[in-house]
């Protein structure tokens, strides 16, 4: 087939008869147009001077480093964007702040729209989960469960879950045996939050990052331990609550307000309880939402499953900066324990170190405060424990 340069063949045009010009101005203009093509050869063929510049590589080319060489600049690439902590702007300029070396306490925004989160915890009640979940969703509400991570294992509660998550709700960590962290050791507090969110992964089929953990007890709050590990795992923070549900039905509805974050479990009296306030909450207007929307967090990442769950080695507590916080009685914390263990060091506590700050364990810190010249409250504050730890702490002497 032709090649056709044109599209439509040009249209020739009948050109006029040109007059026949004499022999001599004939050879006079080849002439000339013979010298012009030689002159032209002779300025095309020399080489041409480089024009010369004072820098002749740019300021960031290393000295000795030869210049690339040029080539053309191909499209820039789309680099992945990188993963926002920001689903809602609105809700994210709520959320709770925490002093340095700790993690947010999440436990409500300040807020006067209707919303309000409603946190479901143990799951040990399998009929009475699935009921909540089919409730939630008659009322166009979306609740967070905290399951215990062996709880969750069991085949009703594994079923309930997963179509919990597959349907909208959230699932967070209230680790493995339901144990006080507090009290445990480096080792074994990994291994109640690390495989509690194990436990998720397995039951989901995918790798499930929690944003969330809630101890037994709510006992992290003041507990930087805690709070060093889970925020070694890549959690937001320590989940608390507004308030608890274990109220009569008549005092539910006194407790509703915008922005709290409600306590139930999946006990009978909780599940009557759930079944008045969820649809009250809803003719009165209010959105029931998850805590990460709460608190506008994107959902909770998830990532094909690439190890064996049971190949996966816990990982264990990172080296971290303690940040000294005063304890008083009632405080519940692993802080405690160190102050307990310190006190018995010394002679002036009897007792075991349990983390929890109870009456002996005050008397036994005023006693300190007065051996140290301090003012003897019995309450381990900031100054009590820098001097309870340093090497010039006074011994107990009767």
């Amino acid at each position: 087939m032709q090649n056709k340069r044109y599209k439509n063949p040009p249209v020739r045009r009948k050109q006029p008869k040109r007059k026949k010009l004499p022999l001599p101005e004939i050879v006079l203009g080849a002439t000339l147009l013979v010298a012009l093509i030689v002159v032209l050869c002779v300025l095309t063929s020399s080489p041409k001077q480089e024009k010369k510049t004072e820098n002749t590589h740019p300021t960031t080319q290393a000295e000795g480093t030869p210049a690339p060489t040029p080539s053309p600049s191909p499209a820039p690439e789309a680099t992945p964007a990188p993963v926002s902590d920001i689903a809602d702007p609105v809700y994210a300029a709520l959320r709770p702040t925490a002093k340095e070396g700790w993690l947010p306490v999440f436990d409500s925004i300040d807020t006067t729209e209707k919303v309000i989160a409603i946190t479901v915890d143990d799951c040990y009640q399998g009929e009475n989960l699935w009921e909540i979940i089919r409730l939630a969703q008659q009322c166009g509400a979306k609740l967070t469960f905290f399951p215990i991570g062996e709880v969750l294992l069991q085949k009703t509660q594994s079923e309930a879950l997963l179509y919990a998550w597959q349907n909208g709700f959230e699932i967070e960590n209230h680790t493995f045996t339901h144990n006080n962290l507090f009290q445990c050791s480096d080792e074994k507090l990994a291994k109640e939050v690390y495989n509690q969110n194990l436990a998720l992964s397995k039951i989901l089929g995918v790798e499930y990052s929690c944003h969330f953990l809630r101890p037994m007890g709510g006992d992290a709050k003041n507990d930087q331990r805690i709070h060093a590990y889970i925020r070694q795992l890549g959690y937001k923070g320590i989940s608390h609550w507004s308030e608890s549900g274990t109220r009569s039905l008549s005092a539910l509805s006194g407790i509703l307000k915008p922005g709290q974050v409600y306590l139930f479990h999946t006990t009978d009296k909780d599940l009557r309880r759930l079944k008045y306030f969820i649809p009250y909450a809803v003719e009165n207007g209010y959105r029931l939402v998850t805590l990460n929307e709460l608190f506008g967090y994107p959902a909770n990442e998830t990532k094909p499953l690439e190890t064996p769950i049971e190949n996966r080695p816990v990982p264990t507590l990172a080296p971290y900066q303690t940040v000294r916080v005063p304890y008083t009685n009632g405080s519940h914390a692993y802080g405690v324990v160190l102050v307990q263990k310190r006190l018995i060091e010394l002679g002036y506590l009897e007792n075991g170190a349990d983390g929890i700050y109870g009456e002996n364990t005050a008397k036994a810190v005023e006693a300190f405060q007065t051996q140290a010249g301090l003012t003897a409250s019995g309450k381990a504050d900031v100054l009590t424990q820098e001097s309870l730890f340093s090497e010039s702490a006074p011994r107990y002497a009767p």
